[in-house]
């Protein structure tokens, strides 16, 4: 049995989550508010009257953009209104829906990233298109006791937020999650998921969230300590349910 202990949504690609007291999913459908916005880095590649999924490292990240890990951001999906914070102190605010607040966050990191930017950045989204590294409907599971065994060979803690999962949970035995794959999952005894595939971990996860600086070689780590790329799984929603830390999942 595993135990939810945080919920993520993560409503603009490569910035900030946002914790959630719960999470409404619905059947076959990603979390409505998961990766709504991205933010082009070099050039616009998003058209808004075809959308399409794109390689993740189009946009601002990370991987391709450290420094963002000094951003801290707000999200308010009733507005869609995306606050920029440094060192605590808001930067800059704009409602994402509209021309005007779109230019307030462009201008912004345009002038804050500078020559770190290849081109000036753009805000992108429409509808209920979301701008997931995978083109599928899922929601990203991870092991908390999992990212603890790995800190022992990594030699430090391993912040949660570095592997931008919606669902966190505790008191399952370390790397057992990656044993549920293509199984159903009952939460609170409901069947809720099928765990559809592992996720294979790249680059982006050597990124601390914290300092933005690349601080362990995950993927290597993983191939060299456990002969493989994986931590955490997708899963597929199968019906209406809204998740709430504290809740048990279990395999069928």
């Amino acid at each position: 049995m595993a135990i939810i202990e945080h919920l993520y949504g993560w409503p603009v690609k490569g910035f900030s989550g946002q914790q959630l007291a719960e999470m409404p999913l619905r059947a076959h459908a990603p979390y409505a508010h998961d990766r709504l916005w991205a933010i082009e880095r070099a050039g616009p590649v998003f058209d808004p009257s075809r959308p399409r999924h794109i390689p993740k490292g189009k946009f601002l990240q990370l991987v391709n953009t450290p420094r963002l890990a000094r951003l801290k951001s707000r999200y308010d999906p009733h507005t869609t209104r995306f606050t920029l914070l440094e060192d605590g102190r808001e930067a800059v605010s704009g409602e994402l829906r509209t021309q005007e607040g779109r230019r307030a966050i462009e201008d912004f990191l345009a002038a804050w990233l500078g020559d770190l930017a290849p081109a000036r950045p753009r805000v992108v989204g429409v509808g209920d298109h979301h701008f997931f590294d995978v083109p599928k409907p899922f929601v990203s599971l991870i092991n908390l006791e999992t990212l603890d065994d790995m800190a022992g060979h990594a030699g430090k803690a391993l912040h949660p937020e570095r592997f931008r999962a919606n669902i966190y949970v505790r008191d399952l035995p370390a790397w057992e999650e990656l044993e549920w794959e293509g199984r159903t999952l009952l939460v609170n005894g409901a069947p809720a998921f099928v765990a559809r595939e592992r996720i294979g971990r790249c680059v982006a996860t050597e990124v601390n969230p914290q300092t933005g600086e690349r601080d362990v070689v995950i993927p290597r780590m993983l191939l060299t300590e456990y002969g493989h790329k994986d931590c955490g799984l997708y899963l597929e929603p199968l019906a209406d349910i809204t998740l709430r830390p504290g809740d048990e999942i279990v395999p069928a």
